[in-house]
């Protein structure tokens, strides 16, 4: 899936990595950094590759970090062995049922309950296991295909394209080519002018 997204040089260079997910944070940072904008904007884009990156050392810290078996195996022992002595504190009180019958659906019920929720913390110590990985990484990039598909006036509203060095403001359309001076106003200054202080005597 890799070689039909890259191309194949690049893609071999992933797979070669002895950290894959670094691999390729280092060729999106450089594609981030060959854009054709301004580096106020190339910074902002840094920084979200930078949080990106956080969470998914955050990621992998939950993968190869489970909590030790030992715990989930003292906790299945415990419950084995509480719910093999249940019958014992439960005679009594369901005495009034027939041949004390009445025990069996208590403990399949109480037994389906309990394990029930350790198995649930079992999985939620690994939750990548269980989890349509698939499914989330798919939605995600056709979500990031469909914003590039997005082109400026597409929804019918007017495009004002800025230059930076000019100050000056002019109308363009969907295509991103300006028509010209189509709508001009006066800049604000950069540096305002300094309001002298009146002394009065």
């Amino acid at each position: 899936e890799m070689l039909e997204k890259l191309p194949q040089e690049q893609a071999e260079a992933i797979f070669a990595a002895a950290h894959r997910p670094n691999r390729a944070l280092q060729d999106l940072s450089q594609a981030i950094e060959n854009l054709p904008m301004s580096f106020i904007r190339r910074n902002e884009v840094h920084a979200a590759a930078t949080i990106f990156e956080d969470n998914l050392g955050s990621s992998e810290r939950l993968l190869t970090s489970p909590i030790p078996l030992f715990y989930s195996r003292q906790t299945a022992r415990f419950l084995f062995f509480w719910l093999l002595m249940l019958p014992l504190g439960l005679w009594g009180p369901l005495g009034n049922s027939w041949n004390h019958l009445a025990l069996l659906p208590t403990i399949w019920i109480l037994a389906t309950f309990l394990f029930g929720i350790e198995e649930l913390g079992t999985q939620l110590e690994e939750p990548f296991t269980i989890l349509p990985m698939q499914a989330f990484c798919d939605k995600i990039y056709n979500w990031c295909f469909e914003i590039v598909g997005f082109k400026p006036g597409d929804n019918g509203m007017p495009v004002y394209y800025y230059d930076d060095y000019n100050l000056e403001l002019s109308e363009g359309v969907a295509s991103g080519i300006p028509l010209g001076a189509v709508l001009k106003e006066a800049a604000p200054p950069l540096n305002p002018p300094v309001l002298e202080a009146q002394v009065v005597e």
